[in-house]
């Protein structure tokens, strides 16, 4: 398997977050490709560590559908699945929209200017090259209401999914074709919040999402 060759740098909480988070990491940035077979051997030995906090890591990664166990046998990268990736789309497209109902009476002037400066920042992101820095605004957006919601189930759920939208998005997205930016329809999630209309503000958020999920699937067959 492919593991990387520069050095780690950070320091880890423990052991097995710290090889959750780089293993993690690496399928989403597909580093490590669908179908990929795990050595626990390698990761051990590359993280300088026993195999039973990458087998613990690696059984963290299988609960969220990121590597399929085989148990006696092995462990291999889970395939991105489109029929999946469209169900995931769809309930964070609700996800979203309850997020902004929960935030809707905690949204100020104050707090649609901080959307609106994260909105500008986004919109400047030219191309595929851009992807990271893209994907690092658009969570950024989305999280403000996610703070106001102020809902840990939300939050952790809408996490774990965004794991697999990444992930979609990064192995999916061809090169020869220019990012679709979401900035306009962010602008239409503001608009609606500067109106006061909730209903419209949760429309626009959850078009947002699949509208997303069409441009993933259109840049190349899944």
């Amino acid at each position: 398997m492919p593991i990387p060759t520069n050095p780690l740098n950070e320091a880890p909480k423990t052991a097995r977050e710290r090889i959750y988070m780089a293993l993690r990491d690496w399928i989403i940035d597909g580093t490590l490709r669908p179908g990929e077979k795990i050595s626990d051997s390698e990761i051990s030995q590359y993280f300088s560590v026993s195999r039973t906090p990458v087998r613990e890591a690696i059984q963290l990664l299988a609960d969220q559908k990121l590597i399929e166990v085989y148990p006696g046998r092995e462990s291999r990268i889970a395939p991105l699945d489109p029929e999946n990736a469209h169900q995931t789309y769809r309930i964070l497209a609700e996800l979203h929209a309850m997020a902004v109902e929960f935030s809707f009476p905690k949204i100020t002037p104050e707090i649609i200017g901080e959307l609106e400066a994260i909105n500008v920042k986004f919109s400047v992101q030219p191309d595929i090259a851009a992807l990271p820095d893209m994907q690092a605004l658009d969570k950024a957006f989305h999280d403000v209401f996610l703070r106001l919601a102020g809902n840990d189930f939300l939050k952790n759920f809408t996490d774990t999914l965004r794991i697999h939208v990444d992930r979609a998005e990064n192995l999916y997205y061809s090169m020869d074709r220019e990012y679709i930016s979401s900035a306009r329809e962010h602008s239409e999630i503001i608009s609606a919040l500067k109106k006061e209309d909730l209903e419209k503000a949760k429309e626009a958020m959850r078009y947002n999402w699949l509208h997303t999920f069409d441009v993933v699937s259109g840049s190349r067959e899944m």
